[in-house]
Parts: C-alpha cells; structure tokens; sequence
C-alpha cells in the first residue's frame, strides 16, 4: 500500500492524473453544456465567473489538455476535469 501511495505521488508530482478519481454522472437537459457551466454543476468551482477566470489563467484542463476557450461547449461523453494542480472529477455525461 505504501508503494502504491508513493508512485501515486511521483505521478502528480509530475502532473499525471491520480489513479483514483470521484466520478460523477450529470445529464444534459438542452445539448451540450459550456465549460464554466459545467465546471459549477461538478462542484470543481464556486460559481461559473469563477471558471472563466480560471480558464483565462490557464488552470482548467479537460482530457489533460488546457482549455483556452471560454465558449468550449462539450456533448454527452466522459471526462476528465482538472481545476488547477490538485482538484480532479471524471464526468459522464449523458444525454436528455
């Protein structure tokens, strides 16, 4: 156990995703949903102006990849968010 804590360590040390990550299922009332919206609905920010100011600073990464748009709008599918170095949610979403 020990060992596995460790290398869990080493890999967000380097920015890797942890292996062990909450997941969450939203469903989607009107097509897809944007990415501060989103943000909001899994609890990763307070409020959607926040997630705007977190994507313009370069802090919000879906899929590992940093999001630059703050009109980013994303369909039903699976993901992996990261707010910042330490705060990691997978959302599902799935369709109305």
């Amino acid at each position: 156990a020990a060992d596995a804590a460790e290398q869990d360590f080493i890999n967000r040390s380097k920015g890797g995703i942890p292996d062990e990550i909450e997941e969450q299922t939203l469903r989607l009332e009107a097509g897809p949903i944007g990415i501060a919206a989103l943000l909001k609905q899994a609890g990763l920010v307070a409020s959607s102006g926040e997630g705007n100011r977190l994507i313009d600073g370069g802090g919000v990464r879906v899929d590992a990849v940093v999001v630059s748009d703050k009109g980013l709008k994303l369909g039903a599918g699976s993901y992996v968010l990261q707010v910042g170095k330490r705060k990691f949610k997978r959302v599902i979403l799935v369709g109305a």
